[in-house]
């Protein structure tokens, strides 16, 4: 069977990690050619050394690039955290102060240059802002041919169900969100309430509670983490809130695409607004009478969410 290859591009949370996971539980169906990191909700460095324990516990040998450590075009930075991914007593147990096996010299957008074009082509699946694209975009205006599709984690659907108007992948950089939308590329949006339709229950998360392997033993830590992170404000006895796994659907849509279903829409970042700057507005029922053609991003609205976990996460 052909591997899909994939390129990740990403910055490492407890959220984007789960990514590493779920396609090492399916490797012998995905070929990663490699990884840039960019800034985001953490450090640079951070991702870099959460990275480098990633990839020890994994036993990847791929290669990894530093990217982006600001934003493509403005000098405002939104504060970051410099915390590592394996710093929490209840969380992944990784060692985060090794020295990194495999770096390459070549910045983010060099790096995924060079892969794209040694293949002959790929798809991105990003989880974070899309500065390393953009920069990716602007210095080689024919990358756009050897991308087969973007799998973003990014955006909304509803805003007011989340009581919010932005999301990170959007706001930590929005002019190069921007960008790449408009560089028509196809583009698959796994939004940050992606959890509503693809999740965990507590039971599904404890399936690995006991389990010996190495690889599985730290995800099912990950998992379970984030399961009482995500319940940590409700009362002991009521504390049954699914885990939401946006990085899971976002997986679902690079490797297993017929698992999910998806709506091709129109959407722009705000780049004027006083109050909505940064925020991704998407014509969910197309008011601006926009043609087929001129849809720029294909919204992931569906996904058959039994064979998602089991495929990523509860088979073995």
């Amino acid at each position: 069977m052909k591997k899909i290859r994939l390129l990740l591009d990403m910055s490492v949370t407890e959220e984007s990690a789960g990514i590493l996971f779920a396609l090492d539980h399916v490797k012998e169906q995905v070929e990663v050619l490699g990884i840039s990191l960019c800034f985001g909700r953490v450090s640079l460095e951070s991702s870099r050394r959460s990275m480098g324990g990633l990839l020890e516990l994994l036993g990847w040998n791929t290669e990894v690039a530093l990217g982006a450590e600001r934003p493509w075009r403005r000098d405002y930075m939104l504060p970051v955290s410099d915390e590592d991914v394996g710093q929490a007593i209840n969380g992944l147990q990784i060692d985060t102060d090794r020295t990194w096996p495999v770096v390459s010299g070549e910045d983010g957008a060099d790096f995924i240059y060079r892969k794209l074009s040694e293949q002959g082509g790929g798809k991105i699946l990003c989880a974070g802002c899309l500065t390393n694209l953009a920069m990716l975009l602007e210095r080689y205006p024919d990358a756009g041919e050897l991308i087969e599709e973007i799998i973003w984690c990014g955006g909304t659907w509803r805003h007011a169900q989340l009581q919010m108007v932005k999301d990170y992948g959007t706001f930590l950089d929005p002019e190069a969100a921007q960008y790449v939308l408009e560089r028509k590329i196809p583009l698959t949006m796994c939004p940050v309430d992606a959890g509503e339709i693809c999740y965990l229950t507590k039971e599904e998360v404890d399936i690995h509670m006991y389990e010996k392997e190495p690889v599985l033993h730290q995800f099912n830590r990950l998992m379970k983490k984030r399961w009482c992170d995500a319940n940590a404000e409700l009362p002991l006895g009521q504390r049954r809130r699914p885990l939401p796994l946006q990085d899971m659907a976002a997986v679902a849509a690079a490797v297993a695409p017929e698992l999910c279903g998806r709506e091709m829409r129109y959407g722009e970042v705000d780049l004027e607004g006083r109050l909505t700057f940064g925020m991704l507005v998407i014509d969910i029922n197309n008011r601006l009478n926009h043609r087929p053609e001129e849809m720029n991003i294909g919204q992931l609205v569906q996904i058959d969410r039994e064979k998602a976990i089991r495929k990523f996460y509860m088979d073995k």
